[in-house]
């Protein structure tokens, strides 16, 4: 075989190498997030101030859920939210509610250490149709972490990061 057509063959076959390689990976990553996540914790920090705010506490309640078909779903409410006294709210109780709640579903996909999510519904009818900003993730054993890019806080107005842990269910 004429020695240029070695070289042609070899580059071709690293070039595979890589390519395959590279896809494995964006695989397994999308492997370590699909399933049931609960939460530990979820701070903002205020990107201008760097104060911190646990908006529902130190322990709140939340689910987030990934599944391997690029789809998923996340609540989580303050665990200090009353029950109305009846059952149909009164206006006061209603906001009450929707102010101890996040949650939205959509798509969802990954750019190396990002999650991208395109929101089908959402709590917050602001969110229905949009792209949220990127997150970054990493994956520890059991333990995922997510911090957003930066964003207007729906609780506070003051522009924020917020970091999340989950714990997989299993």
């Amino acid at each position: 075989m004429k020695s240029w057509m070695k070289a042609r063959l070899i580059i071709a076959v690293m070039m595979l190498g890589l390519t395959t390689g590279c896809l494995m990976s964006v695989a397994q990553a999308a492997d370590s997030i699909v399933g049931r996540w609960r939460l530990v914790s979820w701070v903002e920090e205020e990107t201008e101030s760097k104060a911190q705010h646990r908006n529902f506490g130190e322990k709140p309640n939340g689910i987030l859920m990934y599944t391997a078909d690029g789809r998923m779903s996340v609540i989580f409410t303050d665990p200090r939210r009353q029950p109305p006294a009846s059952p149909k709210a009164t206006d006061a109780e209603a906001a009450q509610l929707y102010r101890g709640i996040v949650a939205y579903s959509g798509s969802y996909r990954l750019e190396g250490d990002k999650v991208l999510v395109h929101v089908d519904a959402s709590w917050n009818r602001a969110w229905d149709g949009t792209d949220r900003p990127p997150t970054t993730i990493e994956v520890k054993g059991e333990r995922l972490t997510s911090k957003t890019a930066p964003f207007v806080s729906p609780f506070l107005g003051k522009r924020m990061v917020a970091t999340l842990v989950w714990e997989r269910v299993k």
